[in-house]
């Protein structure tokens, strides 16, 4: 009974999510109904023997659905997985926080106007604002083989330009190509945090000497759904959906937003039925894995666990870490990333590297080693594989285009990591 007056108002809260009312976020009467889930199977597997450490990065109207089920135009002779990436649409060079000392590699645009920008109306750099921007980067993505884009979604953030209204744009760069990737959510919970504070009167704060988001409050879901969730998926078409199994796909950042995460399954269970309640269909939920950890797996009597509640489960770091799979009742997402560098972001005190010419666990320096290792570690019967990151720039986890370098400091071809996943999808007999 302790936790039932925080069952009924997540419950009643996000049952509540009319754009035409306003949430009541006082706890009132009633009960969640009990999910029947089969007990959960988690397998994990740090696929070349690399050290099982937690990352601890920094960051960063509703209709009835026609359900569809996204499956690749291709011809094939093995199982081929999805290939999404995440999408950073945090920028808006030159004017703000585009120094280009702070990068490894620096992408075409961030200084200068991009080569042949028809509209200088918008920008012609590198820039949320820029629709031809957007439309550039996302026909790199499907010449490179990409089917998913996944946008990294803070919501409503506090600089203008990375605000969810900047996924119109997306959208509608999307809608011109001859084949349009399809969209997933990436909720960065990260937000979540700043939401918190912003909602109490402390400013729009985050990180880790700044209170979390405790899930015993029961207004934490009007953050994660009302605020964030429901806005991304009406802004971008039914038709533009990836999908699992007819089902949109919602990909989270880690649980460092959050405290008491014994409770995070209940959280997302109201999520997952308040999404259903306003679009129809419930969403394909893939947790970071710090949201199944040991207090996540041992709920209250009669609540949820966040593995009951999951539909899959990856780890973010892979970039730093090395590639990994994650199974969850037989659906498996593997993680992938070409490497990391924070040593120039300002204020990080212990900076952590991953050279990109060094593969995991070892073995013999080459240009591109660790994504190449990486991709060929993957297992052939993988539903899901995530690339870290399309263009996370200062952490330098990016792949897309960019003046990279060698070891020596000699120049490599701006799409040298992008021939790198083509040639891995080769084994599938692909060719974007």
């Amino acid at each position: 009974m302790r936790y039932r007056w925080l069952i009924i108002a997540l419950s009643l809260i996000l049952a509540a999510c009319s754009t035409e009312r306003i949430v009541d976020l006082s706890p009132t009467s009633g009960a969640i109904p009990a999910l029947a889930v089969p007990s959960p199977t988690i397998t994990a597997t740090p696929m070349t023997g690399l050290p099982t450490v937690t990352p601890t990065m920094v960051v960063p109207s509703p209709t009835v659905p026609t359900t569809q089920v996204f499956v690749p135009n291709i011809t094939s002779t093995r199982r081929v997985p999805l290939l999404g990436t995440f999408f950073f649409y945090w920028y808006n060079c030159p004017q703000q926080e585009c120094d280009p000392g702070l990068l490894r590699a620096v992408p075409p645009g961030w200084l200068t106007p991009l080569p042949n920008d028809p509209d200088p109306r918008d920008g012609v750099s590198y820039s949320s604002y820029n629709y031809d921007w957007y439309e550039q980067e996302l026909r790199t993505m499907a010449a490179t083989g990409i089917d998913i884009v996944f946008p990294v979604s803070w919501g409503d953030h506090p600089h203008p330009w990375f605000r969810q209204d900047r996924i119109d744009l997306l959208v509608q760069a999307n809608g011109v190509l001859e084949h349009p990737l399809r969209i997933g959510m990436f909720v960065d919970t990260t937000a979540q945090q700043g939401m918190y504070q912003e909602f109490l009167g402390n400013g729009y704060r985050v990180g880790p000497q700044v209170p979390r988001l405790p899930l015993s409050d029961p207004r934490s879901g009007y953050f994660f759904y009302n605020l964030h969730i429901r806005d991304f998926f009406t802004r971008v078409p039914r038709d533009m959906w990836a999908t699992i199994e007819g089902r949109p796909i919602i990909i989270t950042y880690t649980a460092l937003c959050c405290d008491d995460l014994e409770l995070n399954g209940t959280l997302w269970r109201a999520v997952k039925e308040a999404f259903s309640t306003d679009f129809g269909v419930e969403p394909w939920l893939i947790l970071e894995e710090t949201w199944l950890n040991s207090q996540a797996l041992a709920p209250p009597d009669g609540l949820p666990s966040s593995a009951e509640v999951a539909d899959g489960v990856y780890r973010w770091g892979t970039a730093l870490l090395g590639p990994y799979t994650a199974e969850l009742r037989g659906f498996r997402v593997s993680s992938v990333g070409p490497g990391f560098d924070n040593s120039r972001i300002p204020g990080v005190a212990e900076p952590r590297i991953q050279p990109r010419d060094e593969p995991p666990g070892g073995g013999p320096i080459a240009p591109g080693a660790f994504l190449r290792a990486s991709l060929a570690a993957i297992p052939p019967d993988t539903d899901l594989v995530l690339i870290e990151t399309w263009n996370e720039w200062p952490e330098n986890t990016a792949v897309a285009p960019a003046a990279y370098t060698d070891r020596a400091g000699r120049p490599l071809p701006p799409d040298f990591y992008l021939n790198i996943i083509r040639e891995w999808r080769k084994q599938f007999g692909l060719q974007p």
